[in-house]
């Protein structure tokens, strides 16, 4: 069997035993809440198939919103102190939710669920056992920024109509 096949192969099982891991995660204590909004960041990493996921709920989108949310100024002072950080571009920093939510990656999938990112105001009590096997599976894999991806497909990021950003 070529390389090329053993390692699609091993992402599908990765992408699988992701969707099983996160699919067991108990998400009803975070209805309504958005307390991890100031842990979504700028510059993540993201496998192939978590980039062509937020692609494919981009274009499922109505493009006025995609504009919009990408639009915006994404420099946000941190809580409590008199620092900024860079707001992942997805972030709709405006109504405080997450413009690609259905899709997004599998790390913020387990912000407030794995006990090295804890609910900021402790609302989960109780932490998904396995994180760290699958985190160490994914690490092993390729993964790029979404700019990066975007470039590699000949797509410029951000789009050049979507407005100028802070």
């Amino acid at each position: 069997m070529p390389l090329s096949t053993v390692m699609a192969n091993s992402l599908i099982r990765l992408d699988d035993q992701i969707r099983c891991f996160t699919d067991r995660i108990d998400q009803s204590p975070c209805d309504g809440c958005d307390h991890c909004g100031t842990r979504c960041t700028a510059g993540i990493q993201v496998l192939r198939s978590e980039y062509e996921a937020a692609c494919a709920e981009l274009a499922r989108l109505p493009a006025e919103e995609v504009k919009q949310v990408l639009g915006q100024g994404k420099q946000l002072p941190i809580p409590g102190t008199d620092e900024q950080y860079t707001a992942c571009e997805f972030r709709d920093v405006e109504k405080g939710r997450c413009l690609i939510y259905p899709a997004r990656p599998m790390i913020c999938r387990l912000f407030g669920h794995v006990e090295w990112l804890p609910c900021p105001i402790s609302k989960v009590e109780t932490v998904v056992d396995g994180a760290i096997p699958l985190m160490q599976a994914y690490a092993g894999e390729a993964r790029k920024t979404f700019a990066e991806w975007a470039a590699e497909d000949g797509i410029a990021w951000p789009p050049a109509d979507e407005g100028v950003r802070e």
